[in-house]
């Protein structure tokens, strides 16, 4: 009986997370370099895939697109420490964003120079949903490495 409750609870947990395909790589926590940088969030795994968008959380994994792996440092740091935000903190996108910034700032690899770079690229996102539009995105971000 309880090999069986196990069994369900595993089944359940691997439904939630998506699943690699010969297009994606899972690189295991701790183990993902990003522009020279080892990028940590716990015992989150990451996983390499080409999606919808630059970043995406799930619990328990990050997703990445590839492009993201072309940016410059700063910017390939921000979508990570954005993406773990959200192991951290839940589905916020304006914490998620502020949080990361206040990490970069912390750790030394997002300077004002950085984020304005990183603003010109984010400032004609659309919004949707669950985002802010670029523009408002920005401005937050900016108060947040004010601070």
């Amino acid at each position: 009986m309880f090999k069986n409750l196990l069994a369900g609870a595993a089944a359940a947990l691997l439904a939630v997370i998506p699943q690699p395909s010969a297009a994606q790589t899972v690189v295991l926590p701790g183990a993902l370099l990003l522009a020279g940088y080892r990028a940590t969030c716990g015992p989150v795994d990451t996983m390499i895939q080409p999606i919808n968008d630059i970043a995406a959380a799930y619990k328990g994994r990050i997703i990445l697109h590839p492009r993201v792996l072309d940016l410059p440092r700063a910017q390939q740091l921000f979508w990570y420490t954005h993406e773990c935000a959200h192991q951290i903190f839940g589905p916020g996108e304006a914490a998620a964003d502020c949080w990361a910034v206040q990490q970069g700032k912390i750790q030394g690899w997002l300077t004002r120079d950085e984020l304005s770079k990183l603003g010109g690229t984010m400032r004609y996102y659309p919004g949707d949903a669950t985002h802010t539009d670029g523009a408002a995105r920005v401005v937050a971000m900016d108060a947040c490495f004010a601070r």
